[in-house]
C-alpha cells in the first residue's frame, strides 16, 4: 500500500468506474468517482518521490491539490473544474453537462501525469 502500482491499480479502477458511471446518466457519482480517480493518479506520482499525502486524512485534499498544481501546472485549471464538478454534481446531481466536463477534466488530467511521470493510469 502506498506505492506508485497501488495508487494506479486504484486510479485505472475509479476511472473506469466514473466512465461507467456516466454512461448510465447516474451523475450523483461522477464527481465523486472522477475526484477519486485523480486523487489516486496524483498519490501515484507523489509516491514515487516518498510523499503520502493520505497518511494525514485531514489535509490530505488541499495539500495533492497543491501539489500537483505546483508539479503540473498545466493540470491546474482542470483540477479546479473536478473540485467545482464535485460539489455540484455530489448536491444536486442532475446536470450531464456537469458530469461531462468532470469526465473531460479527469482525462486530461490522467493524461498529463501519466505523459510526464511513466505511470499507467489509463
Amino acid at each position: 500500500m502506498g506505492n506508485p502500482d497501488h495508487h494506479s491499480r486504484l486510479a485505472r479502477e475509479k476511472r473506469t468506474a466514473a466512465l461507467d458511471e456516466f454512461k448510465s446518466g447516474r451523475y450523483t457519482v461522477v464527481g465523486d468517482l472522477v475526484l477519486k480517480a485523480i486523487e489516486q493518479a496524483i498519490e501515484a506520482s507523489a509516491a514515487g518521490e516518498g510523499k503520502h499525502f493520505h497518511l494525514n486524512p485531514r489535509s490530505a485534499h488541499a495539500q495533492r491539490a497543491k501539489w500537483a498544481k505546483r508539479n503540473f501546472p498545466e493540470i491546474a485549471p482542470d483540477i479546479d473544474v473536478v473540485w467545482s464538478a464535485y460539489g455540484d454534481l455530489g448536491y444536486d446531481g442532475i446536470d450531464g453537462r456537469r458530469a461531462k466536463e468532470a469526465i473531460e477534466a479527469m482525462e486530461r488530467i490522467i493524461y498529463e501525469i501519466e505523459k510526464r511521470t511513466g505511470i499507467k493510469l489509463e
